[in-house]
């Protein structure tokens, strides 16, 4: 009986194992299929242009890949040292308790709280007339726009932020407390025990975290669409650097955006491009997956 229960464990084992690679490979090779012929030098290096009902989106998807990246780089550049902070508290404080337990609810209610409630929110809250600098100001109403790069990486580090916390507060609390102890004994403070020592033990988690956060905020497709005013076309002359901060104030668009805009339930309705911007965005999730575990493996050999 328990040879039969340990085969039928085997199989099943076998066959979420097989489901899951079919799933994934199918999924791979039929955007490789569908959107490998679209790509080219061509369509990386040229901006999208709206095109006719008939033809539909023309031009490639230089603008929507550097949004990606855009956004992606003012996100981490918001959640890395916030989230990194919050786990040195929560880790190495621990205290007052009551805001330990907030804090650390806080994050958890982060982690499930869908991202169209975010890019609501950010309508709600950068459309004051007095958070105008982040994009622009309506003549009419005298609001602030709120949409545009800046509004859309702030709010998408929201999305980074739990995944870095984690990561980090995971690592840090993996750092010998030996070593504490042994900095403590040469005359060292909390503060620089904590800077010199327990940090830079950290720093694979740490990295391992910034990772994460930044696949979130690539593949992630209410905020972009919303909070970047559903645009696919960028101002002439955006890439300029004279032009650079009226970019960032500027709406646009992301390799998701650009995805779904081009896709047959879009308005641009080209299937060919939304296949081959799809795959971009693949590639570029299949690289952060691969830093993600290059620097889980360094990790595991330092230890």
């Amino acid at each position: 009986m328990r040879r039969a229960l340990d085969r039928a464990g085997v199989t099943l084992a076998w066959a979420c194992g097989l489901t899951l690679l079919g799933t994934v490979g199918g999924l791979i090779g039929w955007l490789v299929w569908g959107g490998a012929g679209r790509l080219s030098l061509s369509f990386l290096t040229t901006d999208p242009l709206p095109g006719s009902v008939q033809q539909g989106v023309v031009g490639g998807i230089r603008g929507p890949l550097v949004g990606t990246l855009l956004v992606t780089a003012i996100g981490l550049s918001i959640a890395f040292p916030l989230g990194v902070g919050t786990a040195v508290f929560l880790t190495e404080y621990r205290r007052p308790a009551l805001l330990i337990r907030a804090t650390d609810a806080a994050i958890d209610l982060l982690f499930g709280i869908p991202a169209v409630v975010f890019a609501l929110l950010a309508l709600a809250v950068f459309t004051t007339p007095w958070l105008s600098p982040l994009s622009s100001t309506v003549v009419t109403s005298g609001q602030a726009y709120g949409r545009s790069f800046l509004v859309a990486g702030i709010v998408m580090s929201l999305l980074a932020l739990p995944p870095i916390t984690r990561a980090t507060q995971e690592s840090i609390d993996a750092v010998p407390q030996d070593l504490r102890e042994a900095s403590y004994a040469l005359g060292k403070g909390h503060v620089a025990t904590i800077r010199r020592v327990v940090l830079p033990g950290a720093r694979p988690g740490m990295a391992t975290g910034a990772i994460l956060g930044a696949g979130r905020i690539a593949a992630d497709t209410a905020i972009a669409f919303i909070v970047l005013g559903a645009a696919i076309t960028f101002a002439d002359g955006w890439y300029e650097p004279a032009h650079w901060s009226q970019t960032v104030r500027g709406s646009g668009a992301t390799l998701t955006s650009y995805v779904y805009y081009t896709s047959p339930a879009g308005e641009g309705n080209e299937r060919s491009s939304a296949l081959g911007a799809a795959l971009v965005l693949m590639l570029l999730m299949l690289l952060v997956n691969a830093a993600i575990a290059f620097v889980s493996r360094r990790r595991s050999w330092r230890r």
